[in-house]
Parts: structure tokens; sequence; C-alpha cells
């Protein structure tokens, strides 16, 4: 096998691993194991288990992206659902990594991965702004979209671990809270209605 498609199948393995348990409870062993390849072959890729994890949420992350950018054409209240609903079955297929990596105080969240995550951040903040039409949203705008997303990232956190609702359930309950969290930004009047307005095309 090449080089890049033996690196790519150890991340691969990693990642199916990562699926099943927390990446703080799979060793390089493990990895080898599962991908039929010596130790020594996973140490030669990845000198670490801190390197694997990283490649391995960087090519989680690069599969995510794009599917939170759904198709401009639709509503945006159907754009942001369909998004949210992938973000939640993303979030569900890697659930123990997901766990790991957004829980306090876990050994696998580290500066590098944090630094990942936040890329995410950016992108969905970008892409709220960019759909709603609001030019130059001020800081209180700003402050509320952030705020939903780490309340989403909370709440799936929360979801995955007691299921207290199907996933199509809690892709709309988030939507409402955006509605509520803009509408109660303190921003302008103007651009307050503005923005739910656009949000709830569709509704």
């Amino acid at each position: 096998m090449a080089p890049h498609r033996r690196r790519e199948d150890l991340i691969r393995t990693a990642l199916e691993l990562f699926a099943r348990r927390p990446p703080d409870q799979v060793t390089p062993e493990d990895v080898a194991e599962a991908a039929d390849v010596s130790r020594a072959l996973v140490y030669r890729y990845f000198p670490n288990m801190g390197e694997l994890r990283q490649a391995a949420l960087r090519t989680a992350v690069d599969e995510l992206s794009p599917r939170l950018v759904p198709p401009p054409d639709l509503p945006l209240l159907e754009q942001l659902r369909t998004a949210l609903r992938a973000f939640i079955a993303f979030a569900d297929a890697y659930a123990p990594a997901y766990t790991a990596l957004l829980r306090g105080g876990s050994l696998v969240a580290t500066e590098s991965t944090e630094s990942v995550i936040d890329e995410v951040r950016g992108q969905v903040l970008d892409l709220l702004v960019e759909r709603s039409g609001a030019d130059a949203p001020g800081p209180r705008m700003l402050l509320a979209l952030r705020c939903w997303i780490s309340a989403v990232e909370s709440a799936v956190l929360i979801w995955l671990r007691e299921r207290t609702m199907p996933a199509e359930e809690l892709a709309d309950w988030l939507l409402d809270q955006l509605l509520a969290m803009t509408g109660a930004s303190g921003a302008g009047e103007v651009e307050t209605r503005a923005v739910v307005a656009r949000i709830s095309e569709g509704a």
C-alpha cells in the first residue's frame, strides 16, 4: 500500500475505533490490530496517539464542514434544520469522541484540538451571518449567535447521554432556541426584526 494510502487507512481505522469508545481509551496496539498491521508500522506514521487523534479529528472535520453548508435555494429555516440534522448525525456517529472532545478536563481536549473545533464554530458563525442577510451584525447579535452555537454543542452532548427525544425533534428545538436568543439579543430593533424574520422564512 502506498504511504499516503496507508496513512489514510490508519486514520480511518482510528476513527472507526473512536466511534465505539473514547479516544483516550484507544491505544496504538488497538489501531494496529484493527488495521491488521504491526504496532511498529503505526508508530512509523504516528509517533504517538496525540498525533493520530489530531489527524483523525482533522479528517472528521473535513468531512463535516461541507455537510454544514446546506443548499442556498432552501428557505433559511430549512437550511438551518438541514445543517443541524447533519451535525447531530455526525456527533451521534462519533459519540464517544465528541463527548471526550467537549467534556471539560478531558485528556483528549488539547489546545490543538480546540483550535480545530474553533474552525468549525467560525464556519457556522460565518454561515449564519451570511445566510441571515445581516450586514455587519452588531456585537450583541454576534454574541447571541455565538452563544447559540455553544448551546448546540452542549445540548447535543446532553442528548447523546440521555436520548430524551428523537434527533429530528432536537434539531427543531434548537431552531426554536435560535429564534428566542436572537429575539432577546438586545440588538437594535431593526436588526433584530430583520434577522428573526429571515430565519423564520418558510416556518
